[in-house]
C-alpha cells in the first residue's frame, strides 16, 4: 500500500527490502536445503531481525527455537521504521538501509554458522 500511494518511494523501499534480505541469499544455495525447506518461507520473513532476536530472547530468559514471537515483531518493528524514514529523506534512509544491512549481515553469519553445527 505505502509504494502504491508514494511511486516516489518505490525505489528506497525496495532497497529496504533488499537490505534485509540480501544477506540471507546463501540459504538458496546451501547444501542441506531439504532440511530447511518446509521453514523458508517463514524464515524469510523473521531472519532479518534474527541477532536482535536472539538477544532479546536472552533477555527474556526464552529459547530461540521456542519462540519465534520476537523475530516477527522485530522484523516487523525494522521494516516499519524503515518505511518512516524513508518518508523523512534520503540522508536518514541511506544510513538505516547501512545498520539494516549490518545487522542482516551479523544475523546472517550467525545464522550460517548455527547451521553447518
Amino acid at each position: 500500500m505505502f509504494c502504491i500511494r508514494h511511486p516516489q518511494h518505490r525505489l528506497p523501499a525496495a532497497a529496504l527490502i533488499g537490505c534485509m534480505m540480501f544477506p540471507y541469499a546463501w540459504i538458496v544455495g546451501y547444501d542441506e536445503l531439504d532440511r530447511l525447506l518446509p521453514t523458508l518461507f517463514w524464515a524469510f520473513i523473521g531472519l532479518p531481525a534474527f541477532f536482535p532476536a536472539l538477544f532479546v530472547n536472552q533477555l527474556l530468559g526464552q529459547h530461540p527455537a521456542d519462540s519465534s514471537w520476537p523475530l516477527l515483531l522485530l522484523t516487523s518493528i525494522e521494516l516499519s521504521m524503515g518505511m518512516w524514514l524513508i518518508h523523512l529523506g534520503p540522508k536518514r534512509t541511506i544510513v538505516f538501509l547501512m545498520g539494516v544491512t549490518l545487522t542482516s549481515a551479523m544475523g546472517s553469519l550467525v545464522f550460517y554458522q548455527l547451521c553447518i553445527m
